[in-house]
């Protein structure tokens, strides 16, 4: 998983001839969108030495419960590492997700999945998964922002803060850990309210 690559750039599925020509057609990397624009996750990583992108939920009382922690993560690094969260349920409008945003004072900044693409690109099934991107688009972790023990506890173990920390100093760490969460829906109309378990 550490050195798998992550084909956002150049990302090309075939989907069968086109007529009689045999020629192939490729499909648009999936992007991320906001107010700013869409953005690839190629160009996005590129920016820095390492991208974390936090999946994201405003029902999910487990994102609500990370959300001191992912915000903390923008001081880490600066320059070299850059957080986002990421909307990615279809059952959630990203303007209810950026009004829930704005009203708990998320300072992480917050972008819009269309139909979950990147999570399904990247693995990420539940919020709030984080994964984290090299420079090159490489998917370099896939899990948990902790083992859900307070910051500073003895036995807490911060996954994602050692993966950021590998990644910048090309050092070893877990590239997957467990993860817990809501699950990501797929449905725009959900019955079931979110909470927070085991996949």
């Amino acid at each position: 998983m550490a050195t798998s690559r992550l084909l956002v750039g150049g990302l090309l599925c075939l989907l069968g001839c086109a007529g009689s020509t045999g020629t192939t057609r490729a499909t648009p990397p999936p992007a991320l969108t906001s107010a700013r624009g869409a953005v690839t996750l190629d160009t996005l990583a590129a920016t820095h030495d390492a991208t974390v992108l936090v999946f994201w939920s405003a029902g999910c009382p487990c994102v609500r419960r990370y959300q001191a922690r992912v915000d903390a993560l923008l001081t880490r690094a600066p320059g070299r590492v850059q957080v986002v969260a990421v909307s990615s349920n279809a059952g959630e409008s990203f303007e209810e997700a950026q009004r829930v945003a704005a009203e708990r004072g998320v300072k992480v900044p917050l972008w819009r999945d269309p139909g979950g693409e990147v999570a399904r690109l990247v693995g990420a099934r539940s919020t709030p998964t984080a994964v984290v991107l090299d420079r090159r688009g490489v998917v370099r972790f896939v899990g948990w922002i902790d083992n859900e023990r307070e910051p500073g506890a003895d036995d807490r173990e911060p996954w994602l803060e050692r993966a950021i920390d590998g990644v910048l100093a090309n050092g070893a760490f877990a590239a997957r850990t467990p993860t817990w969460g809501c699950t990501i829906t797929r449905a725009a109309f959900s019955s079931s309210p979110q909470h927070c378990s085991a996949p």
